[in-house]
């Protein structure tokens, strides 16, 4: 849930709506919406697509997620 919340943040910091960042990532609407709601968990390739969208890696993600 935590990691959801982190990369919700992140998005509301952009200023992007779920389609916008699923656009972005070629992701659906609705699996940006259950990662940040905690209802499925994100698989390691998508984490590493977020991360990178984010200027991230993927270990920075998670670390703020944790926090």
């Amino acid at each position: 849930m935590r990691l959801g919340k982190r990369i919700r943040d992140l998005r509301n910091a952009r200023g992007w709506t779920q389609f916008e960042m699923a656009e972005q990532m070629g992701f659906d609407r609705s699996y940006i919406a259950e990662v940040e709601t905690g209802k499925i968990e994100i698989c390691l390739r998508n984490l590493e697509i977020v991360a990178e969208t984010f200027g991230l890696e993927p270990h920075q993600l998670l670390k703020l997620a944790s926090k």
